[in-house]
């Protein structure tokens, strides 16, 4: 092999390893990212049944103190 070939084989592997790894920890970011966003999508539905319950509670309780003052 000539030595040019060898410095282009050298640059491009230098060239490849300097853009893939941007872009390997860009996959890594994303995908943390997702999974946080997925955690939080469940957090607030169970939250969001929670605070539903307690209203049913609080009607419940509300409709309860009006029968009693009517009586």
């Amino acid at each position: 092999m000539q030595d040019t070939t060898i410095i282009l084989l050298l640059g491009f592997i230098g060239s490849l390893i300097a853009v893939m790894t941007p872009v390997i920890k860009l996959n890594s970011s994303i995908t943390k990212l997702n999974v946080t966003i997925d955690n939080m999508n469940k957090n607030m539905i169970d939250d969001r049944a929670k605070i539903e319950q307690h209203d049913e509670k609080l009607n419940e309780h509300e409709l309860r103190i009006d029968r009693l003052e009517h009586k």
